[in-house]
């Protein structure tokens, strides 16, 4: 398996798993992967969680339970310290 293969794997593996914290949540699949993608985008961003969050509130959750549930996006979507060091070897082999 290629590097690109793996990390895409890992990529699979952290997106499915914050669509099913959506979809647990009474989304449909399509709307969860939508929602799952944008968890990805913003988890290297500093507001993160807030960010996340205000996704949960603007579905009509309560603010308690939205900073809950976007706290569980936000660890199930950060790569894994696996995930970083592959990003780095493949950076010096491109150099």
């Amino acid at each position: 398996m290629s590097g690109t293969d793996f990390s895409r794997t890992g990529r699979d593996t952290r997106l499915h798993s914050v669509a099913a914290v959506w979809e647990r949540a009474g989304f449909p699949s399509a709307s969860a992967l939508r929602h799952a993608e944008i968890c990805l985008s913003l988890a290297g961003h500093d507001d993160r969680v807030r960010l996340v969050a205000a996704m949960w509130a603007n579905h009509g959750f309560p603010p308690a339970d939205a900073v809950r549930r976007a706290e569980i996006c936000v660890i199930l979507a950060a790569p894994t310290p696996a995930d970083r060091t592959r990003t780095r070897n493949r950076k010096k082999e491109a150099q």
